[in-house]
């Protein structure tokens, strides 16, 4: 693949600059799980701070979703740590028992990762709140978007994704997502390269989710048919003809 910096950079910025979704006097909350997406995020917009023409925010927060904790996972925490402090960017570590409400969940038959999620966004909401944060950054890309469609389209008949940028709260609050444009090999690549300290994810359910079952669908079964389809799915989501959809 060669050096997947300079394409990072690339497709980041048009995001950043197509939607808008950094302006002068921003409060950014970055919502870093420690995997791949939130890291390498969290890297590009260290860099987009020190570039762009006017003064914003930047904030990394971990929320520790309560599944447990070992020897790994702690140390893990504290090469987190570093790798903030590297980037010269403020850490928060926070505590939740978002994990054991959505392991409680699954036991009726809820959606654990519809639960978990909820809680997940309640926290960085409040803290976001309660911080003077105007914009919380997730770490979603290309093919999360695709996914996302395919699961609401499939699960909840209805034709929505992940959007680049979200109001929310009236515009208090908007949700952005600079990896919109991003491939996830190309994420993996650079962490790779950059050997980025990677947390392990310690949901027991995360490897069985109705998510995972459409990332191999799409993967091994769909993408295969045409190299083309993953393409032109993720343009097809940008190229809405509500002309030609029949209304309610």
């Amino acid at each position: 693949m060669g050096n997947p910096f300079p394409r990072l950079k690339r497709l980041i910025g048009r995001a950043i600059h197509r939607y808008e979704l950094l302006e002068q006097g921003d409060r950014v909350l970055v919502a870093v799980s420690g995997g791949e997406d939130s890291l390498v995020l969290l890297y590009f917009l260290a860099l987009w701070r020190r570039k762009t023409p006017f003064p914003w925010e930047l904030v990394a927060i971990h929320l520790d979703m309560g599944f447990g904790e070992d020897d790994i996972y702690q140390e893990s925490l504290v090469k987190l740590k570093n790798f903030c402090e590297e980037l010269k960017v403020p850490y928060i570590f926070k505590r939740t028992d978002c994990g054991p409400q959505a392991l409680e969940a699954s036991k009726r038959n809820i959606s654990p990762c519809f639960v978990c999620s909820w809680h997940r966004r309640k926290h960085l909401f409040r803290l976001a709140g309660e911080h003077g944060f105007n914009k919380i950054a997730f770490g979603h890309h290309k093919d999360d978007l695709i996914v996302t469609f395919f699961l609401n389209m499939c699960y909840h008949g209805e034709l929505s994704t992940l959007l680049p940028k979200q109001e929310m709260f009236k515009g208090k609050i908007d949700l952005i997502r600079p990896l919109v444009f991003v491939d996830k090999d190309l994420i993996h690549a650079f962490a790779q390269r950059e050997k980025m300290p990677v947390l392990p994810n310690p949901c027991p359910l995360s490897k069985d989710t109705r998510r995972v079952k459409m990332e191999r669908f799409l993967e091994e079964v769909l993408y295969p048919v045409n190299p083309k389809f993953k393409g032109n799915i993720f343009h097809a989501i940008f190229n809405c003809r509500p002309d030609y959809l029949p209304s309610k």
